[in-house]
């Protein structure tokens, strides 16, 4: 069976490969300009190819600033924080089943010895959840592989998923209301989300000391 999901893993490399080189990603993503007018192009289909785009680039590890960032470009607060949310559940949720199903072994070899990786896995052997919301509200450790670590470890796929949702959100947030803010063109909107990202920023603020503060 080891021989198939090797198979199957190597496909889905080649395929993501692929995708990403005709579509132009990989050259477009650190630029804001590029990948907002390639979306823009999209028309009606442009949420879907930006949660298609999210989803791929999470999985890819590279960072998903400039993407979500974009997001509030384009559709504003709302819509925006909405379609990143859905980009980036599907993005962790694809990178931990292919590292706990399809390429165990090989993310095992790339990441088991990492210090990323005990302290992840003994944070989920102590305290469960309570890590998943440490690493995704306080930027410990990369957020792409945080995603494949924490298939290493014995978290349930649904209790990973769903939670890890929920504490991206905060973070996320912030960005694409400010985001949505300067593209609005509404001074009133723009008070509005901006105020709403300035509070959202304080409450992670005040929760990430309280949860430093719990860890020492």
């Amino acid at each position: 069976m080891g021989k198939y999901k090797k198979i199957i893993f190597g496909i889905c490399v080649v395929l993501l490969g692929f995708i990403l080189y005709k579509t132009g990603i990989l050259e477009t993503i650190s630029d804001r300009e590029k990948i907002t007018l390639f979306i823009n192009k999209m028309g009606n289909y442009g949420p879907l190819v930006y949660i298609v785009i999210y989803m791929l680039v999470t999985i890819t590890c590279i960072s998903t600033l400039p993407l979500t960032l974009v997001g509030g470009l384009l559709f504003g607060g709302i819509k925006g924080v909405l379609y990143t949310a859905i980009g980036a559940g599907f993005g962790l949720a694809l990178a931990f089943i292919i590292s706990r199903y399809i390429a165990r072994e090989y993310i095992e070899k790339k990441f088991g010895n990492t210090e990323a990786f005990k302290k992840i896995n003994a944070g989920v052997e102590k305290e469960g959840w309570f890590i998943l919301a440490t690493t995704r509200l306080i930027p410990i450790f990369p957020f792409g592989i945080q995603n494949y670590i924490y298939g290493l470890t014995s978290m349930s796929f649904i209790k990973y998923t769903i939670l890890s949702v929920i504490f991206i959100l905060p973070g996320t947030s912030v960005y694409v209301l400010l985001a949505g803010a300067v593209a609005s063109g509404d001074k009133e909107k723009a008070l509005k989300m901006s105020l709403l990202a300035s509070l959202i920023f304080f409450l992670i603020t005040i929760v990430t000391k309280l949860i430093s503060k719990k860890r020492k």
